[in-house]
């Protein structure tokens, strides 16, 4: 069988070079299957940036400053370099390039900076998919030479605890695709896409992990790692592990390993580098990474789940939504007003003065009373909707209603997404695309 090697560096800061030099040496020790040259893309979690309520779950400009310095000392051959992503809540993917301080990198390196959804787009027909028989990425996605994953370390309760190169992948298709079966089949999902954007190479901003809270407003803590890898199964298989987490128990590695994207376990991965396994594992023993049923939380709510419990659905984002108040409004969170929220299908009789209802298996709940009931449609509803809807209803001031992003999500966005459908009116039909990487090896 063959053996995966995966890369732990020790960098305890974000300056560049000394990201560089971890890069540098990392690359000595993985060895992609496909030559690092031509039409490199880039891809990072950039999910959301801000400096006041977003701070640490996104890919920092330094590690991706350090890993463009190391390129070029790599390989001769690199024709173009595009950072390629689509930015999570219904945010403008192009302020999160500027919030994250990625307009320096364009004007250091040359990099081009595309943004999804308002850029070329391809529609690509997956031949092995479960839940896509097709899904649209960006034009620099379907056709380039060498992709490159560059993820933020963190956990994730949509996930099963954790984010990292296999959950980046949700990035690479638009909005409505990317909710599109968001629910308990997330973990087909996921591996579907990695038909089309599986990476030739990982490597993962550790230095500070994101823990414990929602996905992009939770708070962090220094670990010090640069997280190497040529196979995203192998790479998240041992960042598991870094996180105390049982890989055997996250839903899309065992899915991922099934279909024969890589390694079973922990002993079929070569783990090389200088930093302890150890280390990082007695820094994250003591952490709450967050990941518990929603009507665990201790909070002024009364959750009740019903069927069926959808980690990656509407269970899991009312969570999420639970956790960005949490995390950057911990006060608020404690005077959340009294209400019964209702999510999947619940069986027993419920009776409160104010029901909500959140998600379409919650409308079919039986026995429920209340004076006042809401409903939050969707499966799942997204984020945004659910942030909305709660300030309507019920005037709860969610950390991300601020000006600035309320502005970019109802006013730029829209713009952007005419901008991408007057683009792409000439695409044409969907393609056949076969890449150049390791996608759908598993069915060769």
């Amino acid at each position: 069988m063959e053996k995966h090697t995966v890369y732990l560096g020790a960098c305890p800061d974000y300056r560049p070079a000394r990201i560089a030099d971890v890069i540098r040496r990392g690359f000595t020790h993985i060895h992609p299957k496909i030559p690092l040259a031509g039409h490199v893309v880039i891809k990072p979690n950039l999910v959301m940036a801000h400096t006041a309520v977003a701070p640490e779950g996104y890919t920092r400009k330094e590690l991706l400053d350090g890993l463009l310095q190391t390129l070029p000392s790599i390989s001769g051959d690199i024709s173009r370099i595009d950072i390629v992503e689509k930015s999570g809540l219904g945010v403008t993917t192009s302020s999160m390039f500027k919030n994250a301080g990625y307009h320096d990198l364009r004007k250091k390196y040359g990099v081009g900076l595309r943004s999804m959804e308002e850029g070329p787009q391809i529609r690509v027909i997956l031949e092995h998919g479960t839940v896509h028989d097709q899904v649209t990425v960006a034009r620099e996605m379907a056709f380039r030479d060498f992709l490159i994953f560059t993820p933020k370390l963190k956990s994730n309760v949509l996930s099963h605890g954790l984010s990292a190169a296999l959950k980046l992948n949700i990035g690479t298709i638009d909005s409505r695709e990317r909710l599109h079966k968001h629910h308990h089949e997330l973990p087909a999902k996921i591996v579907d896409l990695l038909e089309i954007a599986n990476p030739d190479l990982i490597v993962t901003d550790g230095i500070r992990m994101a823990f414990g809270g929602n996905q992009m407003t939770e708070h962090g803590t220094p670990l010090g790692v640069i997280v190497m890898a040529a196979n995203a199964v192998a790479h998240d298989i041992v960042c598991a592990h870094l996180m105390n987490l049982n890989p055997d128990k996250i839903e899309h590695i065992c899915e991922a390993v099934r279909r024969g994207y890589g390694p079973a376990s922990l002993k079929d991965i070569e783990i090389t580098g200088d930093f302890p396994v150890e280390k990082a594992r007695t820094i994250t023993k003591s952490l709450d990474l967050g990941f518990r049923p929603v009507h665990d939380v201790d909070c002024p709510l009364s959750i009740h789940s019903g069927n069926p419990y959808c980690t990656g659905g509407c269970h899991g984002i009312f969570l999420d939504w639970l956790y960005m108040i949490r995390d950057r409004k911990p006060r608020l969170f404690e005077r959340l007003p009294a209400m019964t929220v209702l999510i999947g299908k619940v069986e027993k009789a419920v009776e409160d003065r104010r029901i909500v209802m959140i998600g379409n298996c919650a409308a079919e709940s039986s026995g429920f009373r209340g004076r006042r009931v809401v409903r939050i449609r969707g499966c799942p509803p997204s984020h945004k909707r659910i942030v909305w809807d709660m300030l309507v209803h019920f005037l709860i001031f969610n950390p991300l209603v601020r000006p600035e992003l309320i502005i970019d999500a109802y006013v730029r966005y829209p713009f952007k997404k005419i901008k991408g459908w007057l683009i792409n009116l000439g695409r044409g039909k969907p393609v056949h695309r076969s890449v150049p990487s390791r996608a759908g090896a598993a069915h060769e």
